[in-house]
């Protein structure tokens, strides 16, 4: 009798081993994400292993494809959430709760948090680390690969381009606006003005960089505020012509489908 025991006991241990070492080989299958950046990326990493994303993901205004994800449970994000799910990976955003986290990893769940990126190598390396935590090199590689086909120039001349919201808020040098303005071919003109990072740029240095084209993204669609009237200004109209729109999401999380909603404004 105790032989059979002892025979059931080592089976068990063997069968355990060998499905850790399975589970080792493949990567995380039941990851969550809590960080509207993650979503992006992991759904085009692992989107078999994703059982989770955040609801920021549903929103038309901060992902590029709402649709993306759709037959994922949309979380909020509280300890309480993610537990329940039982995931073997959670991918967390630099902001993100850090008492929920902490948690966690306390309580031993594997967390990973996904960096802040604000230029095109930085982004590189996130997606290139991110593919080998979740065991999808070849998918990572092929991310790249369309990132660096459509970070592509505009024009043989480079324009200087003004991102301006309302207000005067800008985007100078060291944000990710920056380098998407540089890495498609053109100048960022808050830069030129001596802006680093965001932050509020009056309106007289602002065209003293001389920019013959603005960008804009709407505060919330629909949604009138005092600081347009400094947007409806005529001189930034006369010197820069009429604003071009980017969309929100491709700003608010790097990735190739910001290059992709440069397309409309070449």
């Amino acid at each position: 009798m105790k032989t059979r025991r002892g025979w059931h006991r080592q089976l068990f241990v063997m069968v355990a081993f060998f499905a850790c070492v399975a589970q080792a080989q493949e990567g995380p299958r039941r990851i969550v994400s809590v960080n509207l950046c993650a979503d992006q990326l992991l759904l085009r990493l692992a989107p078999e292993r994703v059982i989770a994303i955040t609801m920021l993901s549903r929103r038309g205004d901060l992902a590029p494809d709402p649709s993306l994800g759709a037959d994922k449970p949309a979380i909020r994000g509280s300890a309480e959430e993610i537990l329940a799910l039982k995931p073997d990976l959670v991918v967390f955003g630099p902001f993100s709760a850090a008492a929920t986290r902490s948690l966690l990893e306390r309580l031993g769940l594997p967390v990973y948090t996904l960096p802040y990126v604000e230029s095109l190598p930085a982004l590189r390396e996130a997606i290139r680390t991110l593919g080998q935590l979740v065991h999808e090199p070849e998918r990572a590689a092929a991310l790249e690969r369309r990132l660096d086909t459509l970070a592509r120039p505009f024009d043989a001349e480079p324009p200087p381009i003004l991102y301006y919201l309302q207000g005067g808020y800008s985007a100078g040098h060291g944000t990710w606006v920056g380098e998407l303005i540089e890495r498609s071919g053109g100048i960022n003109a808050a830069a030129r003005a001596g802006l680093i990072g965001y932050g509020d740029l009056p309106l007289e240095r602002a065209l003293a960089a001389r920019p013959t084209r603005w960008w804009r993204t709407a505060y919330q669609n629909d949604t009138p505020t005092l600081g347009e009237r400094l947007l409806a200004h005529p001189a930034l109209r006369r010197q820069a012509g009429e604003p071009r729109w980017l969309p929100s999401w491709a700003i608010t999380c790097a990735g190739p489908w910001s290059f992709e909603a440069l397309e409309p404004l070449r």
